[in-house]
C-alpha cells in the first residue's frame, strides 16, 4: 500500500475520530480529505487540495483531574531571561510549549505513533493547500483565550511571527528556521479575517506543517506583551519586552504563576484552555534540580514525582531506579547526540584520512555494551529515535565502514599515510552534560584515541561561552550538542539551515560548499529531499545523504545512551519524547 504524502499526513481516520472525545467539523470547502475510511490511503494525486482535520484526543476514562505534578530535569539550568524570543533555545523552549499555542502540534498523545510522524491541529482547526505546498490556508479555532481572557486571532499569529523574526537573537533566527516563509525579513502572512490565516512559501517545504508545531512558532497575544511589558527597545522598538512571568500568558494549557531565579517555575492550569477535557493537572511545580543523584534521592523519598528528559539519568542510574517498587522507568531512545565537528578548513582535519582514523579508533560495540549496559546505539546524521529517517550502520555498506568499523590497525595506517602519526588536537566541549555526557564520554574517547597515537586535549567551558566561541576549536574539534530536532527532516534542519553541525564561527560546512564537489552534490540531494512530498522517495534521498556523510566522515558521533524517564507510579502518561517539546504535559495525570 502506498504511503500518504507529507502534506496529507494530518488526515485522521474515521476510526480514530470516533475514539476521540469530540468530533469536529471537516476542513475547508473544496479540500479533499485523506484517510476518511479506515486507515491509510494512497498518496493524493498532484493538484489535489489537502486539508487538516480536527484533533481527536483519545479519551482516558480512568484519568483524574486535579493535583500538582512536581517535575524536574526539563530545564538544563537557570534561564538567562524570560523573553522567549530573546533567549531562545531550550532554556525557555519547554515553558513556551506548555504556555502557548501553535498552528499545529506534534502528536504527543500517549498512543501516538510518534511526535513528528503525525502532525495534528492546535490553534488551527483545519488547513488546505490549493497549490501543493506554496499557499496554506488555515481555519483558526474560535474562542482560544489566554488566562487573562484575551482571544488569540489571526492578527496575533502575524504579530508573533514578525516579533520573533525581529527580536530573535541572533537576528533572523526564526527566518533561518523556515527561510521560505519570509521575504525581506517579513513573514508572508495575511489575515483574511479574524479566524482565517494565509501563509505563503517561496517554494514548498515538506516540513512546513511539522515546523508550525515546534517551539519556535509559539503564538502570543500582542496586548499581553506590549501593554504589560516595558518596551526597553533592546532589539525591536514597539514589540515590548517580557520581564516578568505575568507577561507569559499564552493560550496554552498552563501558565507560569511564579518564577524564582535559580530555584524554578510554578505553573497553573489555564482556566480558558480551549480543550475542556485537557489538561488534567491543576498545577505543575518545576524546581531546578540538575544533579541526577539529588533527583534520584528526591524521587525515592517521594519529594519529586518525575525527572527528565533534558537533564537525564545515566543508564546505570536508570537501571538502579527501575528496581524501586515506588518508581517506573520509561526508556526512550537517545535523548542527546554529541557530534564532533571537525575543523575541515585547515590541517589536519581537512584530510578525510585523519577524520576516518578518529572514527575507526572507537570501539562502539564495547562502548554500548559496557558503559551503557546494552542500552545505547550508534548512528550518523539522523537520530535513531526518529525511526522513519534513521539508517542503521549495518545498512550503510562499505561507506559505513569509514564511520563505524572498529579497526585501530587501519586507523594507524591512515594516520601514517596522512603524515600525522603523533596527532595532537584540542577538543572544546561544554559543561552542559557534566554529570552524564561530557566528562565520562570525553575521557573514554581520549583513552581510545590514545591507543592509535592520537592525543586529545580537552577544554571544558561553560555552555554559553561554548556557543559563542568556536574559534578556540580551530585546528581541532568542536563538540556540539543536538537535542530532538524541530522538523521531520533532521537532515535539512541541521545541515541546510545551519545550527549544531556548523557552529557559530567555525563554518567548515560553508568552506566545503565552495570547494568540495562531493559536498556540492550532497547539497543538491539535500534540497531535493527538502521538498519531496513522497515519503518513500524522500527516505531514499536521506539514505543517500547519510552514506555520503559516512563516506567522507564530515562529522563524528559517539554512541548515545537510551534516556530513562523516571516517575512515581502515581503518575500516568509521563512519557516525554526526547527534547523540550513539552506537549505531553497535557496528557499527564496523577492519582
Amino acid at each position: 500500500m502506498t504511503e500518504s504524502t507529507y502534506w496529507g499526513r494530518n488526515a485522521v481516520s474515521r476510526r480514530t475520530l470516533l475514539r476521540g472525545s469530540a468530533v469536529g467539523v471537516a476542513g475547508l470547502a473544496g479540500a479533499a480529505l485523506i484517510g476518511c475510511g479506515g486507515g491509510t490511503k494512497d498518496a493524493t494525486p498532484a493538484g489535489t487540495a489537502i486539508s487538516g482535520t480536527p484533533t481527536a484526543v483519545a479519551s482516558n476514562k480512568t484519568a483524574k483531574k486535579g493535583g500538582t505534578l512536581r517535575v524536574a530535569g526539563q530545564l538544563t539550568g537557570d534561564v538567562p531571561g524570560l523573553d522567549y524570543d530573546r533567549v531562545g533555545g531550550s532554556a525557555m523552549g519547554s515553558v513556551a510549549n506548555i504556555t502557548g499555542v501553535k498552528l499545529t502540534q506534534w502528536d504527543e498523545r500517549p498512543d501516538s505513533p510518534g511526535p513528528v510522524e503525525n502532525v495534528i491541529p492546535d490553534f488551527a482547526e483545519s488547513w488546505e493547500t490549493p497549490d501543493q505546498g506554496i499557499t496554506w490556508n488555515f481555519k483558526l479555532k474560535k474562542g482560544v483565550k489566554n488566562p487573562d481572557g484575551l482571544e488569540v486571532k489571526a492578527s496575533d499569529v502575524i504579530w508573533s511571527l514578525d516579533r520573533g523574526n525581529k527580536v530573535r537573537s541572533p537576528a533572523g533566527n526564526l527566518e533561518n528556521n523556515l527561510r521560505d516563509l519570509f521575504t525581506d525579513r517579513k513573514p508572508n502572512a495575511t489575515a483574511i479575517d479574524d479566524y482565517t490565516l494565509q501563509l505563503k512559501l517561496n517554494k514548498p517545504d515538506a516540513d512546513f506543517l511539522a515546523l508550525m508545531g515546534s517551539h519556535w512558532w509559539t503564538i502570543e497575544h500582542k496586548d499581553t506583551i506590549t501593554k504589560k511589558g516595558t518596551d526597553l527597545g533592546k532589539t525591536a522598538p514597539g514589540y515590548g519586552d517580557v520581564i516578568g512571568v505575568d507577561q507569559i500568558r499564552g493560550a496554552g494549557p498552563y501558565f507560569p504563576s511564579e518564577y524564582v531565579p535559580a530555584s524554578g517555575f510554578k505553573f497553573k492550569r489555564n482556566p480558558n484552555f480551549y480543550d475542556a477535557n485537557l489538561a488534567y493537572l491543576d498545577a505543575i511545580d518545576h524546581p531546578l534540580i540538575l544533579d541526577p543523584a539529588a533527583a534520584a534521592a528526591a524521587l525515592q523519598a517521594e519529594q519529586l514525582d518525575a525527572f527528565g528528559p533534558l537533564t537525564q539519568f545515566s543508564t546505570q542510574q536508570g537501571l538502579e531506579l527501575q528496581k524501586s517498587d515506588k518508581l517506573q522507568v520509561d526508556w526512550q531512545p537517545c535523548m542527546v547526540w554529541n557530534p564532533w565537528i571537525f575543523d575541515m578548513t585547515q590541517a589536519p582535519f581537512n584530510d578525510v584520512r585523519v577524520r576516518t582514523a578518529v572514527a575507526k579508533a572507537v570501539d562502539r560495540d564495547s562502548w554500548v555494551k559496557n558503559l551503557y549496559s546494552g542500552r545505547g546505539r550508534s548512528a550518523t546524521m539522523v537520530l535513531p529515535w526518529l525511526t522513519y529517517w534513521s539508517l542503521e550502520p549495518g545498512k550503510m555498506g562499505a561507506d559505513g565502514d569509514n564511520s563505524f568499523k572498529f579497526d585501530p590497525a587501519d586507523a594507524k595506517k591512515l594516520l601514517t599515510a596522512a603524515g600525522t602519526e603523533k596527532l595532537t588536537f584540542p577538543l572544546q566541549t561544554s559543561n552542559i552534560g557534566a554529570y552524564t555526557v561530557t566528562y565520562p564520554f570525553a575521557d573514554l574517547m581520549k583513552s581510545m584515541l590514545a591507543n592509535v597515537g592520537i592525543t586529545q586535549e580537552t577544554k571544558i567551558v561553560d555552555y554559553a561561552s561554548h556557543l559563542r566561541n568556536t574559534d578556540a576549536a580551530k585546528k581541532g574539534v568542536y563538540q556540539s550538542f543536538i537535542v530532538r530536532p524541530d522538523v521531520q527532516s533532521y537532515a535539512f534542519a541541521q545541515v541546510g539551515g545551519g545550527g549544531a553541525l556548523v557552529g557559530a564561527s567555525m563554518d567548515s560546512w560553508g568552506a566545503l560548499k565552495k570547494s568540495d564537489k562531493e559536498y556540492q552534490s550532497f547539497i543538491e540531494v539535500m534540497e531535493k529531499q527538502r521538498v519531496m512530498q513522497d515519503r518513500n522517495a524522500r527516505r531514499e534521498l536521506v539514505y543517500d545523504m547519510q552514506k555520503r556523510m559516512a563516506k567522507n566522515v564530515w562529522n563524528f558521533y559517539w554512541p548515545a545512551p537510551d534516556s530513562p524517564m523516571v516517575s512515581n507510579k502515581k503518575v500516568h502518561n509521563f512519557r516525554p519524547p526526547p527534547g523540550w517539546n513539552w506537549n505531553i504535559m497535557k496528557y499527564v495525570w496523577k492519582d
